[in-house]
């Protein structure tokens, strides 16, 4: 729908991969993409999103959904919000998803950690999965931040951001 193979190909979110994981990393894009989007707008926002990204070919065609579907930066209550887009923000989610599974690899063998041979397997301290998870999750509050102080343009969401009282 919005993210595809090609966004993990370069730049910050580049997955080294062979012929064999893009099939695995598809479907991580299919089941992840889906379930971030319904838990960030609700199901009806979702459904009502997602008929206005089919009718635009991919891109939204509501002014409310291109707003959050883009790079989005709002001040309020003495506080700046910025979200890079939906799109980013689902790359970043898929990113740490798919990274976070290829720590242990399931075989016939049972749960093994897959090790190369000429290299050593990085610390948690070390992987970038985590500042990409981050970075995902500040667009997420922020996004459904400006849906909430912008609930008459979206009448569908029935959701509340987390930790909302903390910032309001």
């Amino acid at each position: 729908m919005i993210v595809s193979l090609s966004d993990f190909s370069a730049g910050k979110y580049e997955l080294s991969r062979g012929h064999y994981d893009n099939a695995k990393l598809q479907n991580y894009i299919d089941v992840f993409e889906k379930r971030y989007l319904i838990q960030l707008l609700g199901v009806e926002l979702y459904n009502e999103f997602e008929a206005d990204l089919a009718a635009g070919g991919g891109t939204p065609t509501e002014t409310r959904f291109l707003t959050i579907f883009n790079e989005l930066n709002f001040d309020y209550s003495f506080e700046i919000f910025q979200s890079e887009g939906i799109k980013e923000m689902l790359i970043g989610f898929i990113y740490y998803e798919y990274l976070a599974d290829q720590i242990n690899q399931m075989t016939i063998n049972g749960n093994v950690l897959p090790q190369g041979e000429n290299s050593e397997r990085a610390t948690t301290l070390y992987q970038t999965v985590y500042s990409r998870y981050n970075l995902a999750v500040v667009s997420y509050d922020t996004i459904q931040k400006h849906i909430w102080l912008n609930r008459s343009d979206y009448s569908k969401f029935n959701g509340r951001p987390k930790g909302f009282a903390y910032w309001i």
